[in-house]
């Protein structure tokens, strides 16, 4: 019985094979080492890629956020500010105004640390030496004498 596949409308009889992708290269052409296979190869076009791999500038929000909570309020609030601004910026694409504000919260957080330290040793400072002078008055005023007040 013949084939009922090979008697469909528009389909050639038999199906040619596929031709030849080509003629064996020349003698000598690519490179071949003794009781190996010859690899043949051609320059091939390369593509300059070039990769711009962008970092994000520091936004030293812990930093502005420690130097808010213990060192001086006022100024601390100032460098939050500025760091919550640096990842905004950059993601907007504006670079250098990211840098900026990275580099504004950076001083901003300092100044409040440097800040903070000379309250702090002020205070630590003149706190004892008026409660020293108003204890030292008041002890001149119950003894009468207006020595230490001129």
């Amino acid at each position: 019985m013949a084939d009922p596949s090979k008697d469909l409308p528009g389909q050639p009889a038999e199906v040619p094979p596929p031709a030849a992708y080509g003629t064996a290269p020349p003698p000598g052409y690519g490179y071949s080492m003794a009781g190996q296979t010859t690899i043949i190869g051609a320059p091939q076009p390369m593509a300059m890629t070039t990769i711009i791999h962008k970092t994000t500038p520091s936004n030293y929000l812990g930093l502005a956020i420690f130097s808010m909570l213990c060192c001086f309020l006022p100024t601390g609030i100032v460098a939050v500010v500025y760091a919550a601004q640096v990842d905004g910026a950059f993601a907007s694409g504006d670079e250098g105004a990211a840098r900026d504000y990275s580099e504004k919260a950076k001083c901003w957080s300092i100044a409040t640390i440097v800040t903070g330290v000379i309250v702090d040793v002020l205070l630590v400072i003149v706190i004892p030496v008026v409660w020293f002078l108003v204890l030292a008055g008041a002890a001149a005023d119950a003894a009468g004498d207006d020595y230490y007040w001129g």
